[in-house]
Parts: C-alpha cells; structure tokens; sequence
C-alpha cells in the first residue's frame, strides 16, 4: 500500500530526515513516534505531497505502486482526501473559521464526488444522511452540524477532522497526533473507531505521535523517530517487550513526581457561583448555559486541576476567568472585583493571570519572530529592564536553544511552540498561571522536562496554577486539589490526594488511564 524507500529532506546543511525506509501494508498500522522536532510532521507532510518548497527532498514514496514523488498538483488534487485522508496536528488552524460544520462535511464530499454517483449535489437526502453517520461514528452530535469551528471544543474539532479524513474511505490514512486533545474515554473511541474502519475498509493508518503508551493498542509495527532518523524499528510487540534502544526504553519509562509543597495560607482566587451564558445562533431561541455555578478557592501557591471530558466547559472557565468572555457571579482576584474591574484597572492587573492556549499555531501571531513574540506583552506592560537576558532566561527555562528567537512560529513544532507559550505567559511574571493541556504535545522527555519546570516555578515563586488538563501525571506532581466538570456542571471538589486514593494507587489509575483508557468521572 505505501512505501518508502531513502526518503531525505534538508535545509541548507541541516538534514532534517535521514534516509528514512518503511513499509505499510492494506490493513496495516505503523506508528511513527518521536521526540518534539524529531521531524514526524515534516514526514507526514512528505507523505502527502505538501513538503516546504524551501528543501530538498529526495527519496521515493510509492502510493499503491505509484510513486507519488513524481505526481503533478492535479494527479495531488485527485489523491489527497480521496486515496489518502489527513488528520492535522491542530485542529482549529486546519479547519476554515467562517463555514459551518455542515459546509466543511459537504465539501469533502463533493470534491471527488462531482458526477455520476448518489452523492451528486441533488441528492440533498443522502448527502445529510452521510453527514449525520460521520458525526455519530466520530462521537459528535449531529445538532453540531450548524455550529462553526470556534463554537466546539479541542476535542470536538480533533473529532471532526477525523471525519474530514474518512468521509471517502481513503485507502490510506495519516493521522498526525489524532487523539492530543481528547480525555482518556474518547481517545479509546477514536482509536477504536480508526480500528474498525481499517478492519471494514483494509485502509493503512500510518499514526504520528509523541506518546509510545497510546499506540500500543492499535499498531502493528512501531517506527522511532529521533532528530530525523529512525533509531529503532520493530513490530508493536517485539519493541515494547524487548526495546533495543537507550531512547526508546527512556519512552516507555514511567514519571513519578513528589507531591507539591504545601501552600500559603492567603487567598489569590476566590471563585463564587460562576456562571456563563451565550446567546443561540437563533433570535428565538434562550440563551445556551455553558457554565452553571462553579465555586472553588486558590491560595497563593496552589494548584487545581480541572479535569472532565471533552465540551464540559473547562476551556470557557478558563476564558470566564481571564474575562476573555461574559460571566456573572463573583471572581476576587488578589483582593480585586475580578469580574467588575474597569478597564483602565483590569489593564494594570491583566499581567498577574496569565493563559497558556491549548491550540498553539493559531495562538501566536505568525508574522511575528519569537523574540517579537515573548517581548510583546513585557512591551505593553513596560516591563522592559533587563529584556535581552530575561529573554535568555526564559528560553533556558523552558528548554529551547536562543537561536530560536530569531525564528518564526511556522519553524517550529508543534511542542516548541507550547514551550514558547509557557515562556510567553512567564516572563510577565504571574501570581496565577492558567494552562489548557499543557503538556499535551510533548513527548515523554519534554514533557518531564515541563512538569520539572512548572514545579521548580511553583515552589521558587509560590505561583498558583490553574490546569486543565487528562494528564494524570501532571495532577499528581502539581495539583493539590482537583476540580470535575460534566456539562458544564461542578460534579465533585476534592483533593488530588483523596481523588487518587479512590482508585486504590496511582500506579493503577495511571495503566488505566493510558491503556484502559476509564473515563474521567466514574
């Protein structure tokens, strides 16, 4: 079904992949996995026909005994989203903001469906009828349908780009970090789901990602990836069982983190009867309610996980906090009327909350260096002694060479872009750090690396954070208490310590959680 044989890609003297062979065949899974920057979505993108003009790749990539190295832009028109589906790495920048859900399904659709068939633009019937089908098999409602990008949350839009991807039946699928943004529930669906497509149609799945626990279930052969070259490759069984090399046994190590420091005694936070309320899309219809009287405390120091599955409202009580969005009820915020501060005061304070967004490549301004990018807020706070060695600082902080401040957004990965955020949201210096899926994107190194830094952070700064997250090791290291939300509903406060205990040991919690995948609220 696919092969490559040789395939190379450099910039100027850097080898970005290395002669790279693999084989998939009808039916079969490969799992490329890999550190951050260890080139797996420049892979993808090679596989796809849609590589940077400013290398050199060489190489052949032979699609159903094609090689497609030597395919025009039409012969690409005909194959991507018909032979070949695509799952994107973040899904708010991959999908058009201004169409509806219905729109983008409809489109897929009629692009390679022109003519001749029953999904012809007249058969209006059977063409909602295959929409409606998508939405269900992927987990959505098919009320969505009508909504746009924005009004869905993270794991809703990876959802529907995984139904973007099969609406043809593709013969081959590649799906870059498929399953990021879902908690651990619909994660096992989605891969289930890819599962029983593959088993009913015979397409090949080739599934980028940087976690080796998550493709465990699904692949038959495993394929690791370290500054573009492959270190290791084995079938799925054979390489968890026996792992041959030093970074892939460094993969499949579990994390474990002390407890965090106790807390001050004085309040940050103080939230009481939150609520949020937007209006529908229709005039007739009431207001939709999104979040229904959240109530918790935040010392100075402490930490809280808001955990809950995918569209229960944990993103909006983020954005309900920063004041990004309208809400009713009281926030005090460091001895502050959070929700009623007047502009000029909300401007002088907005720097103490700072929020790590969850989609990083449509979070930073692409035409903006990275240095740009982190000196802008210090800039408008006129916080700007000592800007060049804070920014050093920072860049050391958060594990990332000081050359990259002379880069731009779309040069980097998808994990040192969330590296970025963090450094973008620390050089203000804080008292309230809010962070959606932080660690989402990183692979097992960095992603110990980032847990390391924001508990040396919270310990040195007594910094409180707010972090929504499915990473039971980030809770553990980091949260003192945690928060469970369900449709927009507080269903249960606790601390992480009591939370835990419910589930025997956190070892056990954890294998579930990976491998198991047991749903958030039991």
């Amino acid at each position: 079904m696919l092969k490559v044989e040789g395939l190379s890609y450099s910039i100027g003297k850097a080898k970005l992949l290395d002669n790279i062979s693999f084989k998939v065949d009808k039916g079969q899974t490969l799992a490329v996995v890999g550190e951050s920057g260890a080139g797996k979505t420049l892979l993808a993108k090679l596989l796809l026909g849609i590589e940077p003009k400013v290398g050199v790749a060489s190489g052949s990539v032979s699609i159903n005994g094609h090689n497609s190295r030597t395919f025009s832009d039409l012969q690409w028109q005909k194959v991507r989203g018909k032979q070949i589906g695509m799952v994107s790495q973040e899904p708010l920048s991959a999908l058009n903001p201004v169409k509806r859900i219905e729109w983008l399904l409809k489109r897929a659709i009629a692009l390679h469906h022109k003519s001749g068939t029953s999904f012809r633009a007249g058969n209006t019937a059977l063409l909602n009828q295959r929409i409606d089908e998508l939405l269900e098999q992927v987990g959505l409602s098919s009320d969505l349908k009508t909504r746009y990008p924005h009004q869905l949350s993270g794991g809703q839009r990876q959802r529907l780009l995984i139904a973007l991807a099969i609406v043809n039946n593709p013969m081959l699928l590649v799906a870059d970090e498929p399953s990021t943004a879902l908690d651990p529930e619909v994660r096992q669906q989605i891969l289930l789901l890819l599962k029983q497509i593959q088993a009913r149609t015979g397409m090949a799945i080739v599934l980028i990602s940087h976690d080796l626990h998550m493709v465990r279930q699904v692949a038959d052969q495993v394929m690791v990836l370290q500054q573009g070259k492959v270190i290791e490759h084995n079938q799925a069984l054979l390489l968890f069982n026996k792992p041959q090399h030093e970074y892939t046994q460094a993969l499949l190590r579990p994390m474990h983190f002390d407890p965090p420091v106790s807390p001050r005694q004085r309040t940050l936070l103080n939230v009481n009867n939150l609520t949020v309320d937007v209006k529908s899309t229709g005039w007739w219809s009431a207001p939709q309610r999104l979040l229904d009287n959240i109530n918790f405390s935040l010392n100075e120091g402490e930490s809280i996980g808001i955990i809950g599955p995918s569209g229960s409202g944990k993103s909006t009580l983020a954005k309900a906090l920063l004041r990004l969005i309208p809400a009713t009820g009281s926030v005090y915020f460091d001895g502050h009327d959070w929700l009623n501060e007047k502009r000029r005061m909300l401007r002088l304070h907005r720097h103490k909350i700072q929020f790590v967004f969850q989609d990083t490549a449509s979070s930073l301004n692409p035409r903006l260096t990275i240095a740009q990018t982190l000196t802008e807020g210090c800039l408008a706070q006129l916080q700007t002694e000592n800007l060049s060695s804070r920014l050093d600082t920072i860049m050391a902080d958060v594990g990332l060479p000081t050359a990259f401040l002379n880069r731009y957004p779309h040069q980097l990965s998808g994990g040192q872009r969330q590296r970025i955020m963090i450094a973008r949201a620390l050089i203000l210096s804080p008292k309230l750090l809010i962070l959606d899926e932080p660690t989402t994107a990183l692979d097992q190194e960095n992603r110990y690396r980032m847990i390391t830094l924001l508990k040396s952070i919270q310990e040195q700064r007594q910094i409180s954070l707010v972090l929504i997250t499915h990473d039971l090791t980030l809770l553990q290291a980091l949260c003192h208490q945690v928060l469970i939300l369900e449709q927009g509903t507080q269903v249960q406060r606790q601390s992480v310590g009591h939370w835990l205990s419910a589930a025997n040991t956190y070892d056990k919690k954890e294998k579930e959680f990976n491998h198991e995948s047991i749903g958030i609220v039991a």
